[in-house]
């Protein structure tokens, strides 16, 4: 639509945030260049944009240059990381802080986030996920929360959107009005919270009422139906966002969480689901990550570009048919801008190192502290150790499941070995391909036992259930959430670790070699 008002072409450029391919070793795309000369609000990076510091910054200040954007990522600490692909984050992650239960520390780690994301050009944290853990097999949040009490979730919640947003990087509490209470993971499909009103105003919006008072600059919606408020997903909800607005008294940048999930895109549609959301009352439209597709349509991926027309298609045609008032469009790239303003006034400050490291410290301090033990655990690596990975998947948010734990424990006991009872299919940051249909290979020795939240998956529990029967003595290391404390009451060993980040093997193998 090129003969479209432009005014009316530049607020739509200024209301979407989508993905691209490009690195600061491969430079942005010509298209994307030329969208933020038009007026774009904000790009989002995932792992496949970011390099190294210097070059991602690179990449950053060569978006800067091109107009006044935002540019957002996920950068949560733990198992969802963009800076960190290749590596795993240095931060602890939401439910390793939960458990330790001490804001100071998750203000310094919210801290030295901030000054890495800034470190390498970013403006926008796409966090802390205020979401309480009512259902501890959740498939998609899980370790990503704080815990399973409201108002702790909510303390920590506040101090992460206040010392990040102290450090210069808006923060972007996630994902209203919660994602906790859901066994659907809306990058595949749509969600329902069928609980009362009342359960959802004193549990899943006290850490978001705290978000707010906090000062958070930003709040990202949910593609969950709560029939208590709606029939129609929070993202595309007017009832829904006005309850944020008018009961919790938010006046930041309501951002969406990506419409290329199959929540939106294979339900309303994906131009559709963009019209919606906006006329809904969101003000930043995030489209996903072009590279790793989730609609399915064609099953192909570009740098970006498509999804980017077809947003900008669809947002310009629904306001000239008089289906997205103009005003509505004005409302929401006013607060865009705002924001950029805001983010534009931080950027230059020197990146402190020092509070860098203070974050790195406290997320180990943290890890030591949200260990908890049953049984006799010392000396578990002394000798010939066999380890066992009964693990079998990750969400798509988290991406490929990681080895930190493995690696810790098998570099503190030289001789020992390890064994996956599932095979891994390709995996990769934002995206994981459908598991192996081999079924579990389990061994005929096992001294440690790693798994994740134990009943999230079903063939784990299974295989993790033989497992403890032919190897009663085995230590048990959780690293996601268990139900309780006496939950895996088989297991007469048991360490959980609440999440499975470098800080976390470190801690694991400091307590099991007692080093």
């Amino acid at each position: 639509m090129t003969d479209v008002d432009p005014d009316l072409r530049r607020l739509a450029h200024t209301v979407l945030m989508p993905g691209f391919g490009g690195t600061g070793r491969s430079g942005p795309p010509a298209w994307l260049l030329a969208a933020i000369g038009e007026g774009l609000g904000s790009v989002c990076w995932f792992g496949h944009n970011v390099t190294d510091r210097a070059e991602t910054a690179a990449l950053a200040a060569r978006l800067h240059a091109a107009g006044d954007v935002l540019v957002a990522l996920d950068e949560e600490g733990g198992t969802v990381t963009r800076l960190h692909v290749a590596d795993g984050s240095p931060h602890a992650g939401a439910a390793t802080l939960g458990r330790a239960d001490d804001p100071a520390l998750t203000a310094a780690v919210a801290r030295s986030v901030a000054q890495e994301v800034r470190a390498h050009g970013a403006d926008l944290v796409l966090g802390p996920v205020a979401d309480v853990n009512a259902d501890p097999a959740n498939p998609v949040i899980g370790v990503r929360s704080y815990g399973a009490d409201p108002h702790l979730v909510g303390r920590h919640v506040a101090a992460f959107v206040a010392a990040a947003q102290a450090e210069g990087v808006a923060a972007c509490a996630k994902h209203y009005p919660g994602h906790g209470d859901t066994r659907t993971d809306t990058h595949a499909g749509l969600a329902v919270v069928d609980v009362s009103p009342e359960t959802l105003r004193t549990r899943e919006l006290v850490p978001f009422a705290a978000a707010v008072a906090a000062g958070a600059r930003a709040i990202m919606t949910a593609h969950i139906v709560f029939p208590a408020l709606d029939d129609a997903p929070a993202t595309l909800s007017p009832a829904v966002l006005r309850l944020l607005r008018e009961d919790l008294g938010f006046t930041g940048v309501v951002v969406s969480d990506a419409i290329d999930m199959r929540a939106i895109s294979r339900t309303v549609g994906f131009a559709e689901g963009v019209v919606r959301t906006l006329a809904a009352g969101v003000d930043l439209v995030c489209l996903g990550n072009p590279g790793m597709p989730l609609r399915g349509e064609d099953g192909g991926s570009d740098d970006g570009e498509r999804d980017f027309r077809t947003a900008l298609d669809a947002i310009t045609a629904a306001v000239t048919e008089g289906r997205l008032p103009r005003a509505r469009l004005a409302q929401a790239a006013a607060r865009v801008r705002d924001l950029a303003a805001w983010s534009a006034r931080h950027r230059t400050a020197p990146v402190d190192e020092a509070v860098l490291a203070a974050g790195h410290e406290a997320s180990e301090a943290a890890a030591r502290l949200a260990l908890t033990v049953r049984g006799d655990v010392a000396g578990t690596l002394a000798g010939s150790v066999h380890l066992v990975d009964v693990r079998r998947r990750r969400n798509i948010a988290s991406g490929k499941l990681s080895d930190h734990v493995a690696d810790a424990l098998l570099a503190r006991a030289p001789g020992a070995r390890l064994t996956r009872v599932f095979a891994r299919g390709e995996a990769t940051e934002g995206r994981v391909t459908e598991e192996s249909a081999a079924g579990p290979v389990l061994p005929e020795a096992a001294d440690v036992i790693l798994v994740g939240t134990p009943h999230a998956d079903p063939e784990q529990a299974k295989a993790l259930d033989a497992l403890i029967d032919a190897h009663p003595d085995a230590l048990v290391v959780c690293l996601g959430w268990p139900a309780g404390p006496d939950d895996l009451p088989r297991a007469r060993r048991l360490v959980c670790a609440y999440g499975d980040a470098r800080p976390n093997a470190k801690a694991l193998a400091e307590l099991l070699t007692g080093a």
